[in-house]
């Protein structure tokens, strides 16, 4: 009899895909300085891959998730800006493009930043289209 266990669930080095079948695997079972290893197989490929995903699903719910956890607990550092502190970027070919803005003459420029609001439509029809041939008899 043998119990199977993955230390620090990396299955990876434990429990290996067989190269040429999806269905086949090979366990490494240790007993001290011993090793064996032991093959298994499933008859239909649906048994094998939830196989696997259940491999994958054990390590990314409880080792990944302690591990992460190990990693909030630990103290975190002080990223804050100081009192005092300002930080400057520098983007390439900024300068060359910045133009001198005009001086502010105290009025609103509208809502159109700067530009001029659009010319009316043309009277006589909507969007300048002319009618249709059987609405101009």
């Amino acid at each position: 009899f043998v119990q199977f266990i993955i230390p620090d669930g990396d299955h990876e080095k434990w429990c290996e895909r067989v190269i040429d079948s999806s269905r086949y695997w090979v366990l490494k079972v240790v007993n001290g300085q011993r090793h064996a290893f032991v093959g298994f197989g499933f008859s239909d490929r649906n048994d094998a891959f939830d196989f696997n995903c259940c491999l994958s699903d054990f390590k990314s719910q409880f080792v990944d998730r302690d591990k992460a956890a190990e990693e909030i607990s630990s103290p975190m550092k002080d990223l804050s800006l100081k009192e005092g502190q300002k930080i400057q970027v520098n983007l390439p070919g900024l300068a060359e493009k910045r133009r001198p803005q005009a001086p502010s003459s105290g009025h609103a420029s509208g809502g159109f930043g700067g530009l001029a609001p659009p010319p009316p439509p043309p009277s006589g029809g909507s969007f300048g289209l002319a009618p249709p041939p059987a609405a101009a008899s």
